[in-house]
């Protein structure tokens, strides 16, 4: 049995966990729990299922890219990066409000994209 490299696991169980935390952001927008965020100024106005259905989306691709790190292919690297990417430009606008909280997201993301850069050459892609 061939021993997966433990970056890409953990890089793998970072997209789930993601994926998972966008599932339950669509199920707040779809209760439309107006607790949770206000979305009636946006881009898409009042329309909270609309943005349900992307965060659900987004879920979707992460779950997939997750298991295609986990199976060592290349879909699952490139949505990795660009999503973990996106997210340590996006945490450092929140520095100022939330310090602690974006020092350490930051860091896990940083991790993120280490591990699959890290092992993008070691695994053959299938």
């Amino acid at each position: 049995m061939e021993r997966r490299n433990s970056w890409l696991t953990y890089a793998a169980v970072m997209m789930f966990i993601a994926a998972a935390l966008h599932v339950l952001w669509a199920v707040n927008l779809w209760a439309d729990s107006a607790w949770v965020a206000d979305v009636s100024n946006g881009i898409l106005g009042d329309k909270g299922w609309l943005w349900g259905l992307l965060d659900a989306v987004i879920a979707v691709v992460l779950v997939i890219a997750g298991k295609s790190l986990l199976d060592g292919r290349d879909f699952g690297r490139w949505v990795t990066v660009i999503v973990a990417s996106v997210g340590i430009v996006r945490w450092f606008y929140w520095m100022a409000f939330t310090p602690f909280l974006s020092l350490t997201v930051i860091a896990m993301l940083f991790l993120v994209v280490y591990a699959v850069l890290v092992t993008w050459g070691a695994e053959p892609t299938r």
